[in-house]
């Protein structure tokens, strides 16, 4: 049934090309014209936005000139708002990844009304050239095509491909490729040097001084370098990726017999976690809706160590050169989706099934039992001695 299903897909998604490329698309006939202006494209979710910047420091060092627009969702515009190398941002609610507004009809009508200004402030700004980093439906191709942009990279696999002018193949079944390299591919296709390539590092905006007074505000501290303490995010964007109550609670005892330790995360169900996790200890303060995204990020930045789960608070660790320590199931491919940074270390259970790619997990779910947090610290001690 899932091979003729499968079938079907590929023959829809022939026809569907073929339809495409009847249509009058607008190209540049030099695909190494150097751009004035660049759109980088990533609609989906803060981790994903954050493994992306790893794109910025590539066209700055190629195109040092160009100024570089950056198209997110609502959700994940903080991560280039205030970047250094992004001079515009703009913001497209794709309906598949949209967690927030309710309903089907709530979803489609929220992207439609957030692409219709998205288009405009495409077209107004002239770009030459767009990168689309989504490798399947959500690559805002149609968006780039309709904005008239002559230089449009993407990858081979969407469903709109064949609006694209540079295509570069999806490494799906390469399970040991990360996806900030996964991306780089799309800059190799176009002919960017490997002199550039090799600049490719995720990073986030520095944080202001209202940031960090946040971050001082919570740990009752007047000077941030004058505060040692660890993080502990424990919220993930699925359930099935987050670890029990007893196994943060253990860890947060440990942590807190020798420094502060700060739990961050959002909404009401997280904040209970917390408070349930440092219910009875000292040295533990309960962040949770208590930082602005700024804040969140600084809280980070000048952390210790981060602890956490596979989630976009591992991503941002990485981003910001904190040493991380991210417990990961066995759902999403570990080495594609890891914090890509040397202080980071990931935990796994290496079990059979992994990496499954279910969405919602399985009724077992061993890939996500067994963390010791007693036999993290002390690995960790020893690494660090």
């Amino acid at each position: 049934m899932e091979k003729k299903q499968s079938t079907l897909k590929r023959c829809v998604r022939m026809l569907f090309h073929s339809l495409l490329r009847m249509l009058p698309l607008s190209t540049s006939q030099n695909q190494s014209v150097d751009p004035k202006r660049i759109l980088l494209i990533n609609g989906a979710h803060i981790g994903d936005v954050v493994i992306a910047t790893s794109l910025l420091p590539v066209l700055r060092s190629a195109f040092p000139q160009a100024e570089i627009g950056f198209l997110t969702a609502s959700w994940s515009h903080g991560v280039v708002r205030n970047h250094p190398d992004v001079t515009y941002t703009h913001c497209v609610d794709h309906w598949r990844m949209n967690r927030g507004t309710p309903g089907f009809m709530g979803k489609r009508l929220r992207y439609w009304k957030t692409r219709r200004q998205a288009l405009k402030e495409i077209r107004a700004l002239s770009y030459d050239l767009s990168v689309s980093m989504h490798p399947w439906r959500a690559d805002f191709l149609p968006l780039a095509w309709q904005a008239a942009i002559p230089v449009r990279v993407a990858f081979s696999g969407g469903l709109f491909a064949p609006l694209a002018t540079v295509l570069a193949d999806y490494p799906e079944h390469q399970r040991f490729i990360h996806q900030g390299e996964c991306q780089a591919r799309l800059l190799r296709n176009l002919g960017i040097q490997e002199e550039h390539i090799r600049r490719r590092r995720s990073s986030l905006a520095p944080s202001s001084p209202e940031a960090v007074s946040e971050v001082c505000k919570l740990l009752g501290s007047s000077r941030i370098d004058q505060a040692t303490y660890s993080l502990i995010h424990m919220g993930a964007g699925g359930l099935i990726r987050e670890l029990p109550i007893a196994f943060w609670r253990d860890l947060a005892s440990r942590l807190a017999a020798g420094q502060r330790v700060l739990l961050t995360g959002k909404g009401a169900r997280e904040a209970a976690n917390a408070a349930q996790v440092i219910a009875g200890l000292s040295n533990c303060v309960n962040a949770c809706d208590k930082l602005s995204w700024d804040g969140f990020v600084a809280a980070i930045r000048h952390a210790h160590t981060f602890y956490g789960v596979d989630s976009m608070a591992s991503h941002v660790a990485a981003a910001v050169e904190t040493k991380c320590i991210a417990m990961y199931g066995g759902m999403n491919n570990l080495a594609r989706f890891r914090p890509d940074n040397e202080n980071s270390t990931v935990w796994s259970n290496a079990v059979p099934c992994a990496a499954c790619e279910r969405q919602f997990g399985c009724p077992a779910m061993t890939c996500m039992q067994g963390f010791d947090p007693n036999q993290i610290l002390q690995i960790q001690q020893a690494s660090a001695t």
